[in-house]
């Protein structure tokens, strides 16, 4: 079978879980949107995990709020809930079957912080363990030299299925990508105040001029502007004529109006309550951009 998930922390530890649960024998990294706009075929021989539903699909997992109605007009194989992470749906699912895998329990744990967007500044500003872990498969070298990301994905499933996180964390490839972030991290946020102002309540990122923006932890924003109590921030995707558009709630000044998931959904994107985004055609995305704004602000 193939995994269809995300190259996120939840896409790994989804990974780990299935591929003692399932016989997987291949992998594929996508992003919402693409399931949405049917770019891949499915077949009854995949599963997608922490991802939209596709009505091909032979097994479906999934976690976000947005997709609450859709799990409940549908027949699917496969287990939906509204949980912290997918991971967590997944292995609630297995684990009466499949007792062994109690043993991930604490990294479930992990996803669960992650993906919920419950850390600590600590977690954010020197992240370590499994949280180090989770920037390296953020990081990207527009020279190549940190390798192929969807192998270094699939590697990553391997090693936490038969090492401990001591070793995993002095493995070459590991470590290269660990001094990456860290070599970038205060580069990040240098560029980060550069690209990003206020507006009332919203802090807004732009970073469409830059040829390569460094790598960094996105939630480092509401370090540097506390008082807004969302982020909207936008980036051209590499390689086509899209913007992308993300708008997030403040995890530490959580008084945002917004149902950001809701929000996204007039413009094509998704999301959930907290946390969205859209894909625009760039000739589109400073209307896009703007009217995002405004509605955040009028809600506050």
């Amino acid at each position: 079978m193939r995994l269809v998930t995300r190259g996120d922390f939840d896409g790994l530890v989804c990974g780990v879980i299935l591929t003692i649960a399932r016989d997987i024998d291949a992998f594929l990294l996508a992003k919402p949107h693409e399931i949405q706009e049917n770019i891949f075929t499915f077949s009854k021989n995949d599963i997608i995990a922490n991802l939209p539903y596709h009505s091909d699909c032979g097994l479906w997992f999934d976690h976000h709020i947005n997709e609450v109605k859709l799990a409940a007009e549908i027949q699917f194989e496969g287990a939906f809930k509204v949980a912290p992470s997918c991971a967590r749906v997944v292995l609630d699912y297995y684990l009466k079957d499949i007792p062994e895998l109690e043993r991930f329990e604490k990294i479930v744990q992990v996803a669960d912080k992650i993906d919920s967007a419950q850390l600590s500044l600590e977690d954010i500003k020197n992240p370590h363990k499994w949280f180090i872990i989770e920037r390296t498969l953020h990081a990207y070298d527009p020279a190549g030299r940190l390798g192929n990301f969807q192998e270094y994905f699939t590697d990553m499933i391997e090693w936490i299925k038969t090492y401990p996180l001591s070793t995993i964390l002095m493995m070459d490839e590991v470590q290269s990508r660990i001094e990456h972030v860290r070599s970038e991290h205060k580069i990040f946020i240098n560029a980060l105040r550069e690209s990003s102002h206020a507006e009332e309540n919203v802090v807004l990122t732009d970073t469409r001029s830059y040829d390569y923006f460094p790598n960094g932890n996105r939630f480092l924003i509401y370090t540097l502007f506390p008082e807004q109590n969302v982020s909207l921030s936008i980036f051209n995707a590499r390689g086509s004529h899209q913007s992308v558009i993300f708008c997030g709630h403040n995890i530490f000044n959580k008084t945002c109006a917004t149902d950001v998931g809701e929000l996204m959904k007039n413009y094509g994107g998704s999301g959930r309550l907290s946390a969205g985004s859209c894909v625009v055609d760039q000739s589109e995305a400073d209307t896009v951009f703007q009217e995002i704004c405004d509605t955040l602000k009028k809600n506050g």
